[in-house]
């Protein structure tokens, strides 16, 4: 019996056993899911005592001022609130608009070292200017009653123009056939010696008559022989330029990066009484 076994029984101990355990869980849960009602009832009846309570205070004039006082603090608190909600709001969007700049400036940065890494050859490096004068000499005194030294009007200086180096993005879409195993420093290591050669062939052009040795007079007269009405007011050279003025071997390979440079509007030809002038542009 302890069991809920009986001889006279069919049911075999475990089941039955098994059958009183469910009907005990059955009650228990319908136990607890009463005490939860319950609970809930009086949670709801606490307040509905609470809301008679202050509805009754709130007819008593000796707690109306007090009733009003604690209204107004709430609205108080309640703009607070949402005086702070709003700051947050806007720290929000300013933590995200420096999280957005730390990144720029972290981008900027990789950039700046990666430029720094990879300066290219041919640019011009900075001139250092050294100093004649002792720091230990004496300064010199102008004398008010010397007047002073005129000073001769400056020389106009005349300014050439010069090829401009190729970017890494126009080197990268000029075609491979093109290009061959050239390198984008050796193109621009060209243009270099290029400008140089322009360089002194027009400080020879720019040069007074008065004054100028027979080769430099003989120099002179063969530019003026080249020049055309194509050409005119423009700066140019020719394969003759680049063996006085430069290191450069007039080959295949030199005629390979003159058509680079015409494909990346560097250069232009103009053909004609047996030269060929290759123009800057």
């Amino acid at each position: 019996d302890l069991c809920g076994f009986s001889p006279k029984s069919s049911v075999p101990p475990t089941h039955q056993g098994r059958t009183d355990y469910l009907g005990f869980h059955t009650h228990f849960v319908k136990m607890t899911s009463l005490e939860d009602v319950s609970l809930q009832l009086n949670n709801k009846i606490s307040s509905i005592k609470r809301s008679l309570q202050l509805k009754s205070m709130g007819n008593d004039p000796s707690l109306a001022t007090m009733l009003q006082k604690i209204g107004l603090e709430l609205a108080s608190i309640q703009n607070s609130l949402d005086t702070f909600q709003a700051q947050i709001l806007r720290q929000q969007t300013e933590m995200k608009s420096l999280k957005d700049l730390k990144n720029s400036v972290q981008k900027n940065s990789e950039i700046a070292h990666h430029l720094l890494e990879n300066i290219p050859a041919h640019l011009p490096k900075k001139a250092t200017v050294s100093s004649t004068v002792d720091p230990q000499d004496d300064k010199v005194k102008w004398d008010p009653v010397q007047p002073l030294p005129e000073k001769k009007p400056a020389k106009p200086k005349h300014s050439v123009r010069e090829i401009e180096y190729l970017l890494m993005e126009e080197f990268n879409h000029v075609p491979g056939y093109m290009k061959g195993r050239m390198t984008y420093d050796q193109i621009n290591a060209v243009i270099h010696e290029l400008n140089a050669a322009v360089k002194a062939k027009y400080k020879i052009v720019h040069q007074p008559l008065k004054g100028m040795s027979n080769i430099t007079r003989n120099q002179y007269n063969a530019f003026k022989e080249q020049e055309t009405k194509e050409t005119k007011g423009q700066y140019f050279f020719v394969e003759a330029d680049i063996k006085d003025f430069t290191r450069l071997k007039v080959d295949k390979k030199l005629q390979g990066i003159f058509s680079i440079l015409r494909h990346c509007h560097r250069l232009r030809e103009v053909r004609g009484n047996h030269f060929v002038r290759y123009v800057l542009l």
